[in-house]
Formats: C-alpha cells, sequence, structure tokens
C-alpha cells in the first residue's frame, strides 16, 4: 500500500515483536517484501507491556490514523473479529483524497 498509495498521503511503518537476536531475520523478511517504509524493533521482553497498551493478543495487526492523527480503526485477528489486507485497503482508501471523501 505504501508504493501505491504514498503518493497520495499515505504513510506506513511497521514495527516488529520479534525477538532482538531475531532482528536480522525480520529485517530479511521485510526486505524481500519491499517494505521501503520505517520498520521499528520493539525492544520489550515483557510481552504484556505493548498488548495492553496496543489492546491485542498479538501480531498480525494494522492501526490507521487519519490525516487529524486520531486512531481512525484498529485491525486485529482475535476470538471476535479477523481481518485480510484487503480490508485494510479498502479502509485506506476511503481517507486518502483521491477517494473523494477529501481524505476524512
Amino acid at each position: 500500500m505504501h508504493k501505491k498509495y504514498g503518493k497520495d498521503g499515505l504513510v506506513c511503518m511497521s514495527v516488529s515483536v520479534d525477538q532482538l537476536d531475531d532482528k536480522d531475520k525480520a529485517h530479511k523478511f521485510l526486505k524481500s517484501k519491499g517494505a521501503t517504509f520505517a520498520n521499528y524493533l520493539l525492544d520489550e521482553e515483557d510481552t504484556a507491556v505493548w498488548q495492553d497498551h496496543w489492546m491485542m493478543g498479538g501480531p498480525p495487526a494494522a492501526f490507521v490514523y487519519g490525516r487529524d492523527g486520531k486512531l481512525a480503526r484498529r485491525f486485529v485477528n482475535d476470538a471476535e473479529s479477523s481481518f485480510t489486507y484487503a480490508d485494510i485497503e479498502k479502509f485506506v482508501k476511503t481517507l486518502l483524497p483521491s477517494s473523494g471523501q477529501g481524505g476524512k
């Protein structure tokens, strides 16, 4: 989506929760996927810290923020819901100026 919608103002970033010892594997994976946007490694041994903060059980998850910096929608896989990357793209498109929605 970064390559497809970056020109429309979409900014992407990733946060890996892999073990620090696996950072090279995570980097290799991101590189293989063409993830040319900002990529971060969360260096937090206690998973409960980030799971509680982001209110999620674990990856994958996506958090979409509007131009106002406010959370527009959370995509998490849990007992109550699941998502596909097509679901995320469909929602993201509604926030972009080219969607005719004015980037709400």
